[in-house]
């Protein structure tokens, strides 16, 4: 029997990565679920769970608790579903390997890139892979003096946190609102004029009397892509484009997917990997101008929270990296093209 805990198992679509590790018939798995919060549904469907401190306001405390669990339930593997899990893991993998446990997390070195999305961009043009146009942001005078250069105001700026996850934070600046407006989703973002938000923005900086930490980039007009990847030490194993099928760019993408054989996004996803020898399993987000040509946004250090969307392709990540991490054998990973995924409410069971 294979070990495997899950942090943040109270996500959207937890119980469909936890069905898609239990459905590979060839190995046993004992999944143990954890997340922060005591009355996650999800927990019903794990085999043990606990309730343990979150990364992002106590990670040490996160880090002891992981460690006692690893410790008294013999854990062969650990894999984080929220990036501040992903990055307290890297920090510690010392202890847990020292301990026998695997955690599938990018080493402390590469998390320092893929963490902060200026120096990943940095990072990727120095590389010469492709981006869209980018800026850093410290002030209102790098968001006034860098405009023109990504395209406005005939084309939007997006404006994001250089540390931060999705849609949270994120601004979109267009001439052609008349007032700034709130997105309505969850991880709402905020839509409006340059006027408005340089206002916003400069109240923003006065009140925190710090430097914005922001970076600006031109709006990619086109499809969306959430990328599911599985690697070993900058060696692609699995990689699978889903075309989002979303109503607003800024969704999380729940209106479905389609799995597309976009032979750039491979080939770029494929570089990447390679250049910054990416490892274990991790998701990558595309954007694409008009033409459909894309650009690499972000690499987000865990799998994606729709990761099981992946079977649509024939391909189950989440048991892929199992067998990965365990040495075991796998079927030459071939994926089928053009089925679509919708996410539906359903009942799930327990005994």
């Amino acid at each position: 029997m294979i070990n495997v805990l899950i942090t943040c198992i109270g996500g959207y679509y937890g119980i469909d990565t936890i069905e898609a590790l239990k459905s590979d018939s060839e190995i046993d798995i004992n999944v143990i679920g954890v997340d922060a919060d005591s009355t996650v549904v999800n927990r019903n469907f794990v085999d043990t769970f606990f309730c343990i401190p979150n990364a992002d306001e106590d990670p040490k405390s996160f880090i002891n608790s992981l460690y006692e669990i690893c410790e008294k339930y013999n854990v062969d593997i650990i894999i984080p579903g929220a990036d501040e899990e992903a990055y307290a893991l890297s920090s510690s993998k010392d202890i847990f390997e020292r301990l026998g446990v695997k955690c599938a997390v990018q080493d402390k070195d590469i998390m320092e890139i893929i963490s902060d999305k200026l120096v990943f961009f940095n990072k990727m043009s120095e590389l010469n892979i492709r981006t869209p146009k980018f800026s850093g942001v410290s002030n209102l005078d790098d968001l006034i003096k860098n405009s023109d250069y990504l395209g406005f105001p005939d084309k939007r700026i997006i404006l994001k946190p250089r540390v931060g996850r999705g849609a949270r934070g994120l601004m979109v600046i267009d001439d052609q609102i008349a007032s700034p407006t709130e997105g309505q989703e969850s991880r709402g973002y905020w839509l409006g004029n340059i006027e408005s938000a340089i206002k916003y923005l400069g109240n923003k900086q006065s009140f925190n009397n710090s430097d914005l930490k922001l970076i600006a980039m031109e709006y990619l007009p086109g499809d969306i892509y959430d990328v599911d990847c599985v690697a070993n030490n900058g060696l692609p194993i699995a990689i699978i484009p889903r075309k989002r099928l979303a109503n607003t760019p800024f969704s999380r993408g729940v209106e479905g997917h389609e799995i597309e054989n976009n032979e750039t996004i491979l080939d770029i996803t494929t570089e990447t990997i390679k250049a910054l020898s990416l490892g274990y399993v991790f998701d990558c987000d595309f954007g694409t101008h008009a033409n459909g040509e894309p650009g690499i946004l972000e690499i987000n250090p865990r799998w994606s929270g729709s990761v099981a969307a992946s079977l649509g392709s024939g391909v189950n990540i989440p048991s892929l990296i199992v067998r990965v991490l365990m040495g075991i054998e796998f079927d030459q990973i071939e994926p089928t093209y053009g089925n679509k995924i919708f996410p539906t409410t359903r009942m799930g069971f327990s005994s």
